[in-house]
């Protein structure tokens, strides 16, 4: 690779830090794990450099490696914004913006799971002390096997215009139940603190149109209807939600609050009883 002509942070996730590299002929993102996730990285590598050879928008892995203790990946840029930046910018997007969201989750689900991948990715398994004995029965009756993402959201899918240009962090890969990662995506959309000043019509319409959207996109591309027995999943999303946030509670930049914690799990708690489909 050249050497860098400008080095640029962008603002990340809550768990990793990302800087835009440019060189005299391409633009990167360098994506920096905490050193604990050397693991991750390596299985992110793996997972990105399968996914991309199958012809989906993945970041291609040009380097990967470990520098001050940190394993790092460099990928290729995305072309395009975020999602969610491109609906807050054009709000009259939102409809079909959100049918391309789900259309793009739907391949991912229906690609068979390439032998490299599950070498390396591990099965989804909800934790035991998340749910209920019955629950956790009907979980293990219920096998199928897709490649899940686990946090698909506006913010990890790029687009321009209306096309999907990217699928990004694939730290929570898992093999397993493709209801897991739909129900995954629909306490991500739902449930998540908003940052303080966020107008209330994010909340109150924007969150629901965009959801229905991305149900209606998925639905284009399947067969089946797979939102089907939903209610078990739903109550392990829920759990998982509030186990990853609440370490988070009170580190500086962050505004969750501790009554966004009680709303997730009132979710949790709601979806515990039923055997539904929503």
């Amino acid at each position: 690779m050249p050497a860098p002509s400008a080095v640029t942070p962008i603002i990340g996730g809550w768990d990793t830090q990302i800087w835009r590299v440019d060189t005299a002929d391409n633009a990167y993102a360098l994506r920096v794990f905490r050193a604990e996730q050397l693991t991750n990285c390596q299985r992110e590598a793996a997972v990105m450099r399968s996914l991309s050879e199958a012809g989906l928008p993945i970041p291609k892995v040009h380097a990967k490696g470990v520098s001050g203790g940190r394993p790092a990946l460099l990928l290729s840029w995305c072309p395009g914004v975020p999602l969610l930046a491109d609906v807050r910018a054009r709000p009259w997007r939102i409809w079909s913006l959100g049918l391309a969201l789900g259309r793009m989750h739907a391949r991912i689900h229906a690609l068979p799971v390439p032998a490299a991948i599950a070498e390396v990715v591990p099965a989804w398994n909800p934790r035991r002390e998340d749910l209920s004995a019955d629950l956790l029965a009907r979980l293990d009756s219920q096998a199928s096997s897709s490649v899940l993402h686990l946090d698909y959201h506006p913010l990890n899918v790029m687009v321009d215009g209306r096309h999907v240009t990217g699928v990004l962090d694939w730290a929570n890969v898992a093999v397993g139940d493709r209801r897991a990662d739909l129900a995954r995506t629909v306490t991500l959309l739902r449930l998540p603190p908003l940052p303080p000043g966020t107008p209330a019509v994010v909340q109150l319409v924007m969150r629901p149109i965009l959801e229905a959207a991305w149900r209606r996109g998925y639905r284009q591309l399947q067969s089946a209807d797979p939102f089907v027995d939903m209610a078990p999943f739903y109550a392990w999303a829920g759990a998982m939600m509030e186990r990853d946030l609440r370490p988070k509670l009170g580190r500086p930049g962050v505004w969750l609050q501790e009554s966004d914690l009680a709303r997730i799990r009132r979710w949790t708690l709601a979806w515990k009883p039923h055997n539904t489909s929503a």
